[in-house]
């Protein structure tokens, strides 16, 4: 799928936050800039300390003190010792801190109880960052720890990646959002907020396009409205072989050249159906909530992630043994939902009973997912298994 938008953006540093850096971050400076004591004491020539006890300490003259935050004036030399604080420059003349845990000061005298070796206690030149060095990758999705190095090399503003614009629809008679008075056989629409949610979460921006009817010309309005303001189109529900399933009929009259996608091998999902139009990706999702999301996941995941350049939205996954046999239709990649606990210090996978792609409790009871792939026909009791964390594990007993 080619893609001719200029897909970049220069935002503020402090509203960067999980957003995907457009290119390599390439430091002008190095970190620290000057060489800097890493304690607070004094800074010496460590040769002067060498031998120095507490039964035998060395005595050196103390010739000033910087402050953090000034340049130097003064300059170190043989048997000589300036003040310094963390973070203060280290005077030329001089090549390590004595800790001042280890010194005692008697007037001008200082006595030194413990040697040094050179730049002991010092934070050199580039240390921390080099110069030319890349410290943030493009296509990574920003940290507050990437944010704050950028903050270290002075940078105000950052160019990353902007966020695919990312249309929902939900197609039905029988929808209404929630909030609203519900009357008669009406349900609250799931499917196209659990979207949005899902947009926002993948780094895209959701282009919210509301509920449509089940009508041929409301849903061909609606679907050319966001094909032309958005960089990809969902539309939910309407996808089956039913009466009011006419969504790919419409899709099929708009895209001219009959190359509609209509059922895929997924399990919950197959009737999903993928369609380009004028440049565009379209995905028309199942209406069952868990169909929807199994969907969302195989099709729109790797779809945002490829506008935004970035290998980032990877999945976290364990082994763990099945509690139970788990049967597969043959020709078809099965998502399972199961609930992951531990027993004996093992994780156990426990597939969820409740299976039905349209029992959307079977979601949030479920901390994972497991896959079987398309050429089996089933995972026995006892197998150990792969696993995608659908949510962080807190280690618990069965029950």
């Amino acid at each position: 799928m080619k893609h001719s938008k200029v897909r970049k953006e220069t935002i503020l540093l402090k509203e960067s936050l999980d957003r995907i850096i457009a290119s390599d971050i390439v430091s002008n400076v190095n970190i620290p800039n000057s060489n800097r004591a890493a304690m607070d004491g004094y800074a010496v020539i460590a040769e002067d300390t060498f031998g120095s006890s507490e039964n035998n300490p060395v005595i050196l003259e103390v010739v000033g003190k910087v402050r953090i935050g000034e340049i130097p004036s003064i300059i170190g030399g043989p048997r000589k010792a300036i003040g310094v604080a963390t973070g203060s420059n280290i005077p030329k003349g001089t090549d390590a801190v004595v800790m001042i845990e280890y010194t005692k000061v008697e007037k001008n005298n200082l006595h030194i109880v413990k040697p040094v070796v050179p730049w002991q206690n010092v934070s050199k030149i580039g240390e921390d960052v080099n110069k030319r060095q890349v410290v943030v990758k493009k296509g990574i999705r920003t940290t507050p720890q990437d944010i704050g190095i950028l903050a270290a090399l002075g940078y105000k503003k950052v160019t990353v990646m902007k966020k695919p614009r990312v249309a929902a629809i939900s197609t039905g008679d029988e929808l209404i959002d929630p909030g609203e008075i519900q009357k008669d056989a009406k349900i609250y629409d799931i499917n196209r907020h659990m979207t949005m949610a899902s947009i926002i979460k993948m780094g895209g921006e959701p282009y919210d396009l509301g509920i449509v009817k089940d009508n041929y010309v409301d849903i061909e309005k609606r679907l050319k409205k966001a094909i032309a303001k958005a960089d990809i189109v969902t539309i939910s529900a309407g996808t089956s072989v039913g009466e009011k399933d006419i969504v790919p009929s419409v899709l099929d009259s708009l895209s001219g050249k009959n190359d509609l996608i209509h059922g895929v091998s997924l399990r919950p999902g197959y009737p999903t159906g993928l369609v380009v139009i004028d440049g565009k990706p379209i995905i028309s999702l199942p209406g069952y909530p868990v169909s929807n999301a199994v969907a969302f996941r195989v099709f729109l995941r790797p779809l945002i992630s490829y506008l935004l350049e970035t290998e980032e939205n990877i999945d976290y996954s364990v082994k763990a043994k099945l509690s139970r046999r788990v049967a597969n239709i043959g020709g078809l990649r099965t998502f399972v939902r199961v609930r992951l606990f531990i027993d004996q210090d093992k994780w156990i996978a426990e597939p969820i009973m409740a299976s039905g792609a349209g029992v959307i409790s079977s979601l949030t009871g479920a901390n994972a997912l497991l896959i079987i792939p398309e050429d089996k026909e089933g995972i026995d009791e006892g197998d150990e298994v792969e696993v995608i964390l659908l949510r962080p594990l807190k280690a618990r007993k069965n029950g």
